[in-house]
């Protein structure tokens, strides 16, 4: 059976491919929180904070 891939995700590579995140929501027809919310969790774990709580991640 094929997995689907979620509609924040797609939502996300549409962003990088230059929407803007409240397009990005309309087109995949979610909320403009839920992308917002998702562009803020994976921003945070490419610096390398916990997007929880925004504290600094130890090796």
């Amino acid at each position: 059976m094929k997995r689907q891939i979620p509609k924040t995700h797609q939502a996300l590579e549409w962003v990088s491919k230059g929407l803007t995140a409240a397009q990005a929501a309309r087109k995949m027809e979610i909320s403009e929180s839920s992308v917002y919310a998702a562009l803020k969790k994976t921003r945070a774990k490419e610096v390398g904070c916990c997007p929880t709580c925004g504290h600094k991640i130890r090796n």
